[in-house]
């Protein structure tokens, strides 16, 4: 093991460079200073939080969420609009999603401060104490028996929820054995293969389910980076340049590629079979013209933002409307704990109807198969107002440290299988965008599911990868 002050991320002098002057001239550009604040709070967050030999998801999770903070300025200067062209509140809710961000950020570090931090070497040892073919036996029959329980089962009910759970089991092996790769620096062909297979695979789905693969080799990363070179750097901005390049690219295409999934049905579901899913995306990539890349530019970036729910939410309340007074997130809480086979008279989660309520906005709901959340930060400021909504986002920091803390002390798991488990454990937190109801259901679910698992099927997997 090593010292936990020992394990910070060091910066090469020219990335610091650049960063500083990059940072300096943002006050230049339109809305520069809301530009300033938003890289003030990543550089802010990233001190606090980034440290190697560390589960990347919490890194991952805070710079995703701050991603769609920033982007609400990148939008509105995109447009050539000051920041409050569409809310005289947009400035309050930039400055309270900033600062709840880094109250969450540092209510985490705290709380995982003083586990212990581990060495290469404790890395290195308990990697190889692993059949690597076992392990890929196990990903690949997860993949292909377990993917589907969602769609199969469900969503409404708790048992749907915990199945659900359940098929997570392959990103648990696939973070495990990329673990292994990286470390052993063999099988990399193996690997490149699973993420090409996972990649195009996702495509056949009503959702994004693709980014799934990116996104957690991404977080495997965020665990053995030690120090940004320029050169890593450099690789950084290609690398964000090429997704964004594949998201806005997605955006451009998916509301028709939709519209032939579900053959009109209007439900989020797939009628096709692969071979023709994948036929009509390589279709439309084909056919995309100059006009709709910018067009889907300017979509993507209002898509990917989530501050203009909590803008609009701060210009109806209290004005229009009287804050909730903890009404919101009680309900959320009591919605989990209430499992529908003693009541089954719980009425189904409907996201839309909500937002619309305290957003103004009319929002399609389930019955035209879409759901528009309204947003964890929203949904505490519903309650509480300006100061009080910190309370709850506390609270939420809290738990996750909860659930961090619970599966990195479970010493008789491989240390590899317990990073791997937190990060799947933990990934609905990624989204800034979440239902407080969503996001508390689903940590809550995997918090129980994985803990039941550790303490009993995870043993026995392990003591035969072992052998």
């Amino acid at each position: 093991m090593i010292s936990a002050f020992s394990n910070k991320i060091s910066f090469s002098t020219g990335v610091i460079i650049i960063l500083a002057l990059s940072v300096l001239t943002l006050p230049l550009f339109q809305n520069g200073m809301y530009l300033f604040l938003c890289f003030a709070t990543l550089f802010g967050m990233l001190a606090i939080l980034w440290k190697y030999n560390r589960p990347g998801i919490i890194v991952f999770a805070f710079t995703l969420q701050w991603v769609q903070v920033v982007a609400y300025v990148i939008w509105m200067n995109v447009k050539e609009k000051p920041i409050d062209f569409l809310s005289k509140n947009a400035p309050n809710a930039l400055l309270v999603a900033c600062l709840g961000l880094l109250l969450m950020a540092f209510i985490i570090s705290r709380g995982v401060s003083k586990l212990p931090v581990y060495s290469d070497q404790d890395f290195q040892k308990q990697a190889s104490l692993v059949n690597k073919k076992k392990l890929l036996i196990l990903y690949i029959i997860s993949t292909l028996f377990l993917s589907s329980i969602g769609f199969v089962f469900g969503n409404t009910s708790g048992l749907a929820q915990m199945l659900v759970t359940v098929s997570l089991f392959k990103w648990i092996f696939f973070i495990w054995y990329g673990v292994i790769v990286w470390l052993s620096k063999k099988n990399r062909m193996v690997l490149i293969v699973i993420l090409a297979y996972e990649f195009i695979s996702g495509l056949y789905s009503y959702f994004s389910s693709f980014k799934e693969v990116l996104f957690y080799t991404i977080i495997v990363s965020l665990t053995f980076i030690k120090q940004i070179t320029f050169r890593q750097f450099i690789n950084f901005l290609l690398i964000s340049v090429s997704l964004l390049f594949v998201f806005v690219t997605w955006t451009a295409v998916k509301g028709g590629y939709r519209e032939f999934l579900n053959q009109g049905s209007r439900m989020q579901v797939v009628n096709v079979s692969k071979s023709e899913a994948l036929s009509k995306i390589g279709e439309k990539v084909q056919t995309i013209s100059w006009n709709q890349y910018q067009a889907s530019m300017t979509m993507s970036l209002y898509r990917i933002q989530y501050i203009l729910h909590l803008t609009k939410v701060m210009d109806r309340i209290p004005k229009i409307m009287p804050h909730e007074n903890g009404k919101l997130w009680w309900e959320n809480v009591s919605f989990v704990f209430t499992p529908r086979i003693l009541f089954p008279e719980k009425s189904i989660y409907e996201p839309s109807k909500k937002t619309n309520k305290y957003t103004g906005f009319k929002y399609a709901g389930l019955q035209k198969g879409a759901a528009f959340s309204l947003g964890y930060f929203a949904d505490s400021y519903v309650d509480f107002g300006f100061i009080g909504m910190f309370l709850p986002l506390s609270l939420l920091a809290l738990f996750i440290v909860l659930i961090y803390r619970t599966f990195y002390n479970m010493h008789q798991l491989n240390l590899v299988f317990r990073f791997a488990i937190i990060n799947v454990t933990l990934y609905n937190f990624i989204s800034f965008e979440a239902d407080g109801l969503f996001l508390f259901g689903r940590l809550c679910t995997n918090l129980l599911v994985f803990w039941i698992l550790s303490k009993t099927v995870f043993p026995t997997i392990q003591k035969w990868l072992y052998e």
